[in-house]
């Protein structure tokens, strides 16, 4: 057997449309779930309300499934037992059904009735359970929430600007005007935080460079004189031409009153507590990329290389060098030969020799000293606190250990040669020879420079002087064997004779200590990288002439430009823009520096606490305590050497 679906629907005309779908099987499901045989479109009728089944095909058995009854010929129930013969009318909702049979078929009549509630049309499902009866209209909704943003946002700040506009700092606590700041302070303005006054001088107008140059007098007049010395006509020149997008960027600003090169151009505020951010590379790169060209088309020539990225784009270093002996320094490209004359004879290939006399007193400090195997460059060389600059070697600090000026012993008390006074050293040696007999003839074999060793196991270096006093009257013999060849000034210095009336004269020594002024380079940002890894010319350089800086391309197999790009292949690539070695305010401070290196303030290479420094009357042992009244730092890079 089957059922017989029959829906009748009216068209605005009144007229009615009649459609008959079968329904095959003994049972049927009713409910307002699209799976159902009888699919009801009702709110008030459950998912799967009931089911309809008949066992003979006369009489029909209606049953609810979730709880939610029907309406049979006016009363509620759950069940209902019908004959299709009788018929019977049943509610489900806003629907009404009514059982019928003609001949052999049980009709199933499914009607719409017209007075339903709001709630069982088809377009009650989206707005059942809407709120748009009780609450106003989007009109309203629109109005009032315009309102409270104008109050929040534009008056409630004006009203805090104004209330505070003649204190110096506000009280804690939430002003109105804060929901108008775009993130934190920075460190260096931190203090700043409830006088906003002291920068935001007037209500809508951006901040001024007169408000930046109220606190930073300093900063401001130091302007890189590269840029405040040039006329204003060859600074325009140099920029690249601007976009379409930038000329209407320019337009914007111009008419809110925001003019270009404001100091808040490169140092932006309000980014975030800590340091803040660095100049981005393309502030320089904007003028300095294909920048002669545009300037010699304006008539304004300059010497100055094209620079538009660290990786691919930036001439070679050009280091101060002095060129000739006692000559002025001049700053040259880098290339190989370059001669640097400091005025000292310097061999540093016998120095950093893993074999030899040298190495083998530098083993012998090993045990007490925390030395290595043989000399480092940081036993010698030291760098400044800025970790910029370079120290100059000392004698009495830097090589004294080693090479004694030691000539005789008094009641215990060493006897030094004055270091750096010539004179001095004529007259000491002359009172000496003069002051003590003759004991037997002059052994000039004796007289030469003493060499690495037996000083260093604590004897005091006298022979030479002790041969010299026998002959009090060949004092000058003396003298001229220490400026001569051989002698213990002349391997290190340039030694002039006497002439004219003139006494021995040394070489004046210009150790320079900083070769590249435009740019900085840190050695405390590099104290776990050997120095001969950028210095790699030493081990083999044979004469204290050899210009041993770095050059562009040891310094590209570690930094890259700010976006990465490169021309050679990098293991560790440091992205490194403009700011990083560069300096627009000439205020003598470091220029900007990724964070990880200024949050550290770790001492420079050698620059090692108290607690790892040595007198060098511990090294020389008793004979010479009290010689120099300086201490000797151990390196502090065994460490990265064995690879800590």
């Amino acid at each position: 057997m089957s059922f017989i679906l029959r829906r009748i629907s009216t068209t605005k005309t009144g007229k009615q449309i009649v459609r008959d779908q079968a329904l095959p099987g003994d049972t049927i499901t009713l409910g307002r779930e699209g799976s159902n045989d009888i699919h009801v479109a009702d709110l008030a009728v459950n998912p799967h309300h009931a089911t309809i089944g008949s066992a003979d095909g006369r009489h029909v058995r209606v049953a609810a499934l979730e709880g939610l009854g029907f309406d049979f010929n006016g009363r509620a129930v759950d069940a209902a037992d019908i004959d299709s013969a009788a018929g019977a009318e049943l509610r489900f909702g806003g629907h009404r059904l009514t059982i019928a049979r003609e001949e052999d078929r049980i009709i199933l009549l499914v009607e719409r009735i017209d007075e339903l509630s709001q709630s069982s049309k088809d377009v009650d499902e989206a707005k059942a359970f809407s709120l748009a009866g009780v609450m106003p209209g989007k009109r309203m909704g629109a109005w009032v929430f315009g309102l409270l943003m104008l109050l929040a946002f534009l008056i409630g700040p004006i009203w805090a600007w104004y209330s505070y506009r003649q204190v110096n700092e506000r009280p804690d606590g939430y002003h109105a005007d804060s929901a108008w700041l775009s993130g934190p302070l920075s460190s260096a303005h931190a203090s700043l935080k409830n006088d906003c006054q002291s920068c935001h001088v007037e209500p809508f107008v951006a901040v001024t460079d007169k408000a930046c140059v109220g606190c930073h007098t300093g900063e401001h007049k130091a302007m890189s004189m590269a840029h405040a010395g040039a006329p204003a006509a060859m600074l325009l020149a140099a920029r690249h031409p601007p976009g379409v997008g930038e000329r209407v960027l320019a337009g914007f600003a111009k008419t809110f009153n925001k003019p270009q090169g404001r100091c808040v151009e490169c140092h932006t505020e309000h980014e975030g507590a800590g340091p803040m951010a660095a100049t981005p590379q393309k502030f320089c790169a904007d003028c300095h990329d294909g920048m002669s060209a545009r300037l010699k088309t304006a008539g304004h020539p300059t010497t100055l290389a094209d620079a538009g990225d660290f990786g691919t784009s930036h001439p070679e270093f050009r280091p101060l060098v002095r060129p000739a002996a006692g000559g002025k320094l001049v700053r040259t490209t880098l290339a190989k030969g370059i001669a640097d004359y400091n005025g000292l004879k310097f061999p540093h290939d016998m120095h950093l020799q893993a074999t030899g006399g040298v190495a083998r007193m530098a083993a012998s400090f090993r045990g007490r000293h925390d030395f290595g195997k043989k000399l480092e460059c940081e036993n010698c060389h030291r760098v400044e606190a800025d970790g910029v600059r370079v120290k100059p070697v000392e004698m009495e600090r830097d090589c004294a250990m080693c090479h004694s000026l030691a000539f005789e012993t008094v009641g215990g008390v060493t006897r030094t040669l004055r270091h750096g006074e010539p004179g001095q050293v004529v007259a000491d040696l002359t009172a000496y020879y003069r002051s003590a007999p003759p004991a037997r003839p002059l052994q000039l074999g004796g007289m030469q420079r003493r060499r690495p060793g037996a000083y260093a196991e604590g004897q005091v270096y006298n022979i030479y002087f002790n041969e010299v006093a026998t002959r009090p009257s060949r004092a000058q013999d003396a003298v001229r064997a220490v400026f001569s060849k051989g002698g213990a000034c002349y391997d290190c210095h340039t030694i002039f004779a006497p002439q004219a009336g003139n006494s021995w004269r040394v070489a004046a020594v210009d150790q320079t200590p900083r070769y590249l002024q435009k740019g900085w380079f840190d050695h405390d940002a590099h104290r776990e990288t050997a120095c001969a890894d950028c210095h790699t010319a030493a081990p083999a350089s044979k004469a204290s002439t050899d210009l041993l800086v770095p050059g562009l391309r040891q310094c590209r197999d570690c930094h890259v430009g700010e976006g990465g790009a490169r021309m050679v292949k990098v293991e560790t690539a440091t992205e490194s823009p403009c700011a990083m070695c560069h300096e627009y305010h000439s205020d003598g401070g470091k220029p900007w520096m990724p964070p990880r290196r200024a949050k550290k303030n770790t001492a420079a290479i050698t620059n090692k606490r108290l607690g790892a420094s040595y007198g060098v009357s511990m090294i020389t042992g008793t004979g010479g305590r009290g010689l120099y009244d300086v201490t000797w730092r151990t390196p502090s890079l065994h460490g990265a050497r064995r690879g800590g």
